[in-house]
């Protein structure tokens, strides 16, 4: 059963074994083992109810619906931009449906430096191949693959480099393009369209347009879940939400599972809680080809297809280097991340069908930390306080270097990055300039999709903060299984690494084993 805010009239009162907060990779997982275990569940998400038909392809109309902050939630300096869904399905309904695993080197290098000895690949195996059946993941079929992806492919495999085509987890896809603000079609195999109708299936109750704002701890290691039924769009105070329960499941998402967790005064003996924050920063690359080369990076898989031979992934510290992906899908949003004004702009738009859109992701170590403000009416304001370290912009500078040889080589014209100041690059001469861009507040600006480690796994409360099973340290049945717990960047899309983590825990819990 789905029940939306406006269908709410009265203070909402209830009792249930389970309370899964949101509803994303994460949540949607635990919601369905729950709710497959006979456990009376009940899930609370923040952002609305939508459906394929609602998906008005609009980015102006489908952002402000389905994304955190309409896409504008930022680190405190505003340099980096920090992508979260927030609707039901949560990230799932908003990304590129690009399936990777957790790296081999990941693993080990969580072994070695935090003794995660139980999180290996054997013992991940059997939630892979659960998520991946529920998910339908696979190779993207060469259908949908447009040229703006598979210039890259082309290029990397004329240069002996390595380079692949994701898997996904789509079905029918059509290629229409618009990912990033929904899909349409229901091609994208979401928690929206799989574990969260099968666990209302099961009996699951499933809230949306409810913020939970903090949780009570009552006797017996019961709880009282407190939150607001909200105004869509406003989110604006309308009821009261008072919900007891035996266990908690926190899945908001890497800022506000903390958040919450913090302003119930459950942060106490949680000394890395809002700590080790990873985000993966990346920055946007536009290459302008011949006008006879169409790029055409608004139809098909948005983003299908990577270049990795500069991934420096070693059990000594998990992802390093860098690697190029292909974008596209945003005309709106790339359009206004553009380093053009006035008739310059007209002009980067006229050659927008010649244009290839691709990202430089660097991935980093956890160096980011998080506090939160709340207002009277309950709404929280997150405070992501992120200084690159000096490491990460030599190799952000080298990756735009090797980015910008690459792409001159697959026949650009010129190599844009989404600053202001950064000049074009049109030959290879020009390349030590990147040597001297600034990596500050206002000259250059990054996304971060994958953020990343506010409630790490840790073997005891002074390096993480929840345990290997995914439960917090100091208080019993509470776990999370957001992004929040990684104790590095677990991979270069983090949907999957999510969803089978959860499903090993909540597995795990249900069949109490």
């Amino acid at each position: 059963m789905i029940i939306q805010g406006h269908e709410i009239f009265a203070p909402l009162k209830l009792k249930t074994h389970s309370v899964v907060v949101g509803s994303g990779a994460g949540g949607g997982v635990a919601a369905y083992h729950m709710a497959a275990a006979g456990l009376d569940t009940v899930v609370l998400e923040e952002g609305g109810y939508f459906q394929a038909k609602d998906f008005n392809q609009r980015e102006e109309d489908m952002m402000p619906a389905l994304y955190r902050g309409a896409g504008r939630q930022t680190t405190t300096d505003g340099m980096i931009y920090v992508w979260q869904g927030s609707t039901f399905g949560g990230s799932t309904v908003i990304n590129t449906a690009d399936a990777t695993p957790i790296e081999a080197e990941v693993l080990h290098h969580w072994q070695q430096k935090f003794g995660l000895s139980e999180l290996t690949e054997d013992n991940l195996a059997a939630s892979y191949e659960r998520v991946f059946k529920t998910l339908n993941v696979h190779r993207l079929e060469e259908k949908i693959l447009n040229r703006n992806n598979k210039i890259l492919l082309e290029t990397a495999n004329r240069l002996g480099y390595k380079a692949g085509v994701f898997n996904s987890n789509r079905k029918g896809c059509i290629g229409s393009g618009y990912c990033f603000t929904g899909c349409a079609y229901d091609a994208k195999q979401g928690t929206n369209l799989t574990y969260l109708p099968q666990a209302s299936e099961l009996g699951a109750r499933i809230y949306t347009d409810v913020r939970v704002d903090r949780i009570e701890r009552l006797f017996g290691n019961k709880y009282r879940v407190h939150g607001s039924v909200v105004e869509r769009g406003t989110r604006r105070f309308r009821h009261p939400v008072e919900i007891d329960c035996e266990r908690i499941i926190m899945a908001a998402g890497t800022v506000h599972t903390p958040a919450i967790l913090k302003r119930s005064g459950f942060d106490k003996g949680l000394p890395q809680l809002g700590k080790n924050i990873s985000l993966q920063p990346q920055i946007g690359i536009s290459a302008v080809f011949p006008d006879s080369e169409k790029m055409t990076s608004w139809r098909g898989a948005p983003q299908s297809i990577y270049m990795n031979e500069f991934d420096d992934n070693r059990a000594e510290h998990g992802l390093g280097g860098f690697r190029m992906e292909g974008v596209g899908g945003m005309a709106g949003v790339f359009a206004q991340f553009s380093n053009s004004i006035g008739l310059d702009h007209k002009r980067m738009m006229q050659q927008y069908p010649s244009t290839h859109y691709s990202a430089l992701l660097v991935p980093d170590q956890p160096t980011g930390t998080m506090d939160w403000e709340w207002g009277p009416d309950g709404k929280v304001k997150p405070k992501i306080q992120y200084t690159p370290s000096e490491e990460w912009k030599q190799r952000f500078r080298r990756g735009m270097k090797t980015a910008s040889e690459f792409l001159l080589e697959a026949g650009a014209r010129e190599v844009n990055f989404n600053s202001p100041v950064y000049g074009s690059i049109t030959n290879g001469d020009q390349l030590s300039r990147i040597d001297d861009y600034p990596v500050e507040p206002g000259l250059v600006a990054l996304t971060s999709a994958h953020v990343q480690g506010s409630c790490r796994i840790g073997l005891d409360a002074n390096v993480g903060v929840v345990d290997q099973n995914l439960k917090l340290h100091n208080l019993d049945n509470i776990y999370i299984v957001d992004g929040s717990i990684m104790p590095t960047t677990a991979s270069t899309h983090t949907m999957i690494p999510i969803m089978v983590m959860s499903d090993r825990a909540m597995h795990k819990l249900a069949h109490g084993a």
